[in-house]
């Protein structure tokens, strides 16, 4: 089996990034990679905790994850945004693999947070600038046709520096 050389990781708690990153690999023929929180998350409570772990950049336990970065020319990353930030579970994530990637692009899924509002907190975490990116906010996750131009675009760009 060929190697790919892109490697999209993702850390989803509704399912809104878990979509795009499964919409976002096969454009790119790129191996996935679910990044698995190991705190409960789930409820109000889940939530509320997970919004204020992001916002104090607060870094949690996650599963050991099955694909090494550093054998990948370029890696995506997916993150929702909880509190402006990236989640704890993505945070971790970069600080376990500190160095090992080459290239990076994120894309975030959020009510409206721009993607550019993260994306200083996305480079402090992964100690390197993200090279493209995209947000998908409420309204560009509802509409197809608005999803299905804003995927293909993340995923030019993608091409285009990888």
């Amino acid at each position: 089996m060929e190697k790919k050389s892109i490697l999209v990781v993702y850390y989803s708690r509704s399912g809104n990034t878990e979509r795009l990153a499964k919409d976002i690999a096969p454009g790119l023929d790129a191996d996935l990679e679910k990044v698995i929180d190991l705190k409960n998350r789930s409820g109000i409570m889940g939530f509320i905790l997970g919004g204020r772990d992001a916002m104090k950049k607060i870094p949690t336990k996650i599963e050991s994850v099955k694909f090494d970065p550093s054998e990948y020319d370029l890696v995506a990353v997916g993150t929702p945004v909880w509190g402006g930030n990236i989640v704890p579970a993505v945070r971790t994530y970069f600080n376990s693999q500190k160095g090992q990637i080459k290239k990076l692009v994120f894309f975030e899924t959020s009510g409206s947070t721009l993607p550019e509002k993260i994306a200083g907190s996305i480079e402090e975490a992964a100690q390197k600038k993200p090279l493209a990116f995209a947000g998908f906010g409420a309204k560009e996750l509802k509409d197809a046709e608005i999803y299905k131009t804003k995927l293909e675009d993340f995923i030019e760009a993608v091409k285009a520096v990888s």
